[in-house]
């Protein structure tokens, strides 16, 4: 299996109407609601910003897709990622993330194969719209990497030189 890029577009707009949106255009909804079995990697309320680490996280039962964007959408505000089977042959993944600082992740992978520069080009293209159609303000492109928790993460895996990040943008916009 070859690696992935991971498209990750931020945007403020954190509600059901942007999240069913996205599902409907990118997610393979009837293949993605039946979670039974899949636990959600929960950020913990009182995790320190700077730190990743497994005791960051708490585990909670969420059996379907409908369930888990509904916990992403209530508050207490919480930061979790959902991996969804995509609805597009060319697209290899599709993520789902909500982040501790009240916003939401929205994450396309696509293949990588022979690390070719038109990969890279097709998920600029990739980001760039998902940034106009979800009025993203920050852009990145990882290797196999999870979507951050946080825009102080977005900004730190831009800024770090981080091996894994190929591509970083930040658009203006109106909030």
């Amino acid at each position: 299996m070859p690696p992935n890029l991971n498209i990750y577009c931020l945007t403020r707009r954190r509600d059901a109407e942007t999240v069913n949106i996205f599902l409907d255009r990118y997610v393979d909804r009837p293949h993605s609601e039946d979670r039974e079995g899949v636990a959600l990697m929960v950020r913990k309320l009182d995790a320190p910003s700077d730190s990743d680490g497994v005791q960051d996280y708490e585990w909670e039962h969420a059996p379907t897709l409908t369930h888990a964007v509904q916990r992403g959408l209530d508050y207490p505000r919480r930061s979790f990622a959902l991996y969804l089977k995509p609805k597009r042959p060319e697209i290899a993944g599709a993520v789902l993330g909500f982040t501790s600082d009240d916003q939401l992740v929205l994450g396309l992978s696509v293949d990588d194969e022979s690390e070719r520069p038109e990969n890279l080009e097709r998920a600029k293209e990739l980001l760039s719209g998902l940034a106009e159609e979800f009025n993203g303000h920050h852009g990145l492109i990882l290797v196999e990497e999870p979507p951050p928790h946080s825009e102080d993460v977005f900004q730190r895996k831009a800024d770090d030189s981080h091996a894994l990040c190929l591509y970083s943008c930040v658009w203006r916009r109106e909030t």
